[in-house]
């Protein structure tokens, strides 16, 4: 067993990596929510349109969304919150005046549930009938969830390990839409 000055070593080193993936899928996630609020439901031609394009991309983000999440919360990963989690409980010390075993259990329950829920929406991944608005809408809310849980526990055990807090700020100063600015498809 490791000392806890070596466990508290690790488990900075991996929150660190868990929440750098994190931030990645929270910039997917504005990235995602402003191109559907501020390109396509302005757009009557492309909210409205038939085409695949749409569909592909919607149904795109969440499939690597959900993979994504499906590798942070898999228990057997190198980097797995869940077994830090349960390894927390062997440093009592750590958790004083902090959190208490009950909150830690029921932390630990919370990702387990995400975690069945997340598993059933990586079985049937996403055919073209699947793909529609409605139907990607219901599992992203699954997957926000998911992610939103992934971050207060990355945040709080942080803070109880480290006693610094972690920004997962997804801000980035770029406007990531401003290719859509301008036409960048030429008519013929």
């Amino acid at each position: 067993m490791l000392s806890q000055k070596q466990f508290c070593d690790r488990a900075i080193r991996e929150l660190r990596e868990i929440g750098a993936q994190l931030q990645s899928l929270l910039a997917d996630r504005t990235l995602y929510r402003k191109l559907e609020s501020e390109v396509v439901a302005p757009n009557f031609n492309l909210a409205n349109s038939n085409s695949p394009y749409l569909p592909m991309i919607r149904a795109s983000y969440t499939d690597a969304t959900t993979m994504r999440l499906g590798r942070l919360f898999a228990p057997d990963a190198n980097l797995s919150l869940r077994r830090l989690l349960t390894q927390i409980s062997d440093y009592p010390e750590l958790m004083h005046h902090k959190l208490t075993g009950k909150e830690l259990a029921g932390d630990i329950a919370d990702l387990d549930k995400a975690a069945t829920v997340l598993q059933e929406q990586l079985e049937p991944h996403f055919t073209p009938r699947e793909r529609t608005f409605a139907a990607l809408e219901a599992t992203n809310r699954k997957l926000d969830r998911a992610i939103d849980l992934l971050v207060d526990c990355v945040k709080r055990y942080y803070w109880i390990v480290s006693d610094s807090y972690l920004d997962l700020d997804s801000s980035d100063n770029a406007d990531p839409l401003a290719i859509f600015h301008t036409p960048w498809i030429e008519p013929k």
